[in-house]
């Protein structure tokens, strides 16, 4: 019993450590993500992650990544690591050109 309370609570704790607000579209082909990480130290790590997310996005349609713009916020005193980056899907070969 005591155990399962233990489990769930650390569950609860570290699902609360990490948040994303998904890929967004914001128009004109754009798109937009963003994320905090209790666990990261710094925006950079959150931001290689998101564009991870971003590659596995347009991917799915045959595209890469076309970074538009980016920021990320380091780990501080009350504040996690946390990061934006705002993106295009483009043809492999219109980005290569």
């Amino acid at each position: 019993m005591i155990r399962n309370i233990l489990l769930l609570a650390a569950a609860v704790a570290l699902s609360g450590c990490s948040s994303t607000t998904g890929i967004v579209p914001i128009g004109s082909g754009m798109y937009m993500l963003g994320a905090q990480d209790g666990w990261a130290y710094t925006g950079s790590s959150v931001k290689a992650d998101l564009y991870h997310q971003a590659n596995d996005f347009c991917a799915k349609d045959g595209k890469q990544v076309e970074p538009v713009n980016s920021h990320g916020q380091d780990y501080g005193l009350g504040q996690y690591a946390s990061a934006e980056i705002q993106f295009r899907c483009v043809d492999r070969t219109a980005r290569n050109q």
